[in-house]
């Protein structure tokens, strides 16, 4: 048993640091309501590494600083792109041009992968991660990471919160929503590309998706909603990295299986609750 929880702590510490922050921007991307946007910018994390160990030779276990750099500066591409978009294109939902850009990247990925060597096993880690395998130099790392974003959006919560809610009425009082964009995709950009080295695209998507998701049909109070985010994200992590280290089955679509079967049941019982049980208090 003990060493079952020196095994599983790392990987639970790993999980739990992604939780907070996803956990929260999941809440500004139901929101926003672009709930590809996440594994869009994920993508574009994994396509902008793989490009370096294209270009520089690289194994995929070798990439390093090198295959980060070429993943952070994709995924700014993408979030100029993506607050360009939102503000100037019209006729086109913002949520269409993500879901494009996901499959170009994508496509572009796989183009990329086919003519390296090992390109199945980079593939699969790309897809699933190796939570299980997280060392603490790497969620060291990504706790200095995910800190300075979560000061960031603690220190101008007031501009990405009207951004968020109200994107017109932002707009109309003179904020600059492009900005403002652009610093909200680049931060979770950066999230993201930290993030997909271990836990893989599959499980960030989960992350920021799921235990917002399961809040939003729990309670309104924003405030609310990240602690349940957050309660939920724990206990997944718990069991899911138990029955992976058990059943010996792996640890990303472990962990996403059982958000999934969580939020299908919550969803069950939640229709059968009578609206007049529902939680009225709303800080928005």
């Amino acid at each position: 048993m003990l060493e079952a929880l020196q095994f599983i702590f790392p990987p639970f510490v790993a999980a739990v640091s992604i939780l907070v922050i996803l956990g929260y921007l999941g809440l500004h991307v139901l929101e926003r309501e672009i709930i590809f946007i996440d594994i869009a910018l994920a993508q574009f994390a994994a396509t902008g590494s793989t490009v370096a160990l294209i270009l520089f030779h690289l194994d995929h276990h070798e990439g390093g600083m090198t295959a980060r750099l070429f993943a952070v500066g994709f995924t700014f591409i993408a979030a100029a792109f993506f607050s360009f978009v939102s503000k100037k294109v019209a006729r086109i939902s913002q949520e269409t041009v993500i879901g494009v850009s996901y499959a170009i990247a994508a496509a572009a990925t796989l183009f990329l992968l086919a003519t390296a060597a090992g390109s199945d096993v980079h593939m699969e880690e790309m897809l699933t991660g190796s939570l299980l395998w997280a060392s603490w130099s790497d969620i060291i790392q990504c706790l200095i990471v995910y800190g300075a974003v979560g000061v960031f959006h603690i220190v101008f919560r007031r501009q990405f919160m009207q951004v968020s809610r109200d994107y017109k009425g932002a707009e109309r009082s003179g904020v600059n929503v492009m900005l403002w964009d652009f610093l909200f995709y680049a931060s979770m950009g950066i999230v993201i590309t930290f993030t997909v080295e271990f836990a893989g695209v599959l499980l960030t998507f989960s992350f920021l998706i799921i235990p917002a998701t399961f809040s939003a049909m729990i309670v309104r109070n924003w405030g609310s909603r990240i602690i349940v985010s957050w309660i939920l994200g724990i206990v997944v992590s718990i069991v899911g990295l138990s029955a992976s280290f058990m059943y010996d089955t792996p640890c990303g679509p472990t962990l996403v299986s059982v958000m999934g079967f969580v939020l299908v049941v919550a969803a069950i019982i939640r229709r059968f609750i009578p609206s007049s049980e529902q939680v009225t208090t709303d800080d928005r």
